[in-house]
């Protein structure tokens, strides 16, 4: 099998086929979202 993007790169036998990612997940966007809101309001707690 080949993984994402053409690399000649072999994924291992013990990876499932659809936790290879070719583009950004969502969960990495809602995580970076939390994080900015939580330094936010710290923030503005502190002022």
């Amino acid at each position: 099998m080949v993984s994402a993007k053409g690399s000649n790169k072999q994924r291992p036998a013990n990876v499932p086929e659809e936790n290879v990612y070719s583009r950004m997940h969502w969960m990495v966007i809602v995580t970076y979202v939390a994080a900015i809101g939580a330094m936010a309001m710290l923030m503005i707690g502190a002022g």
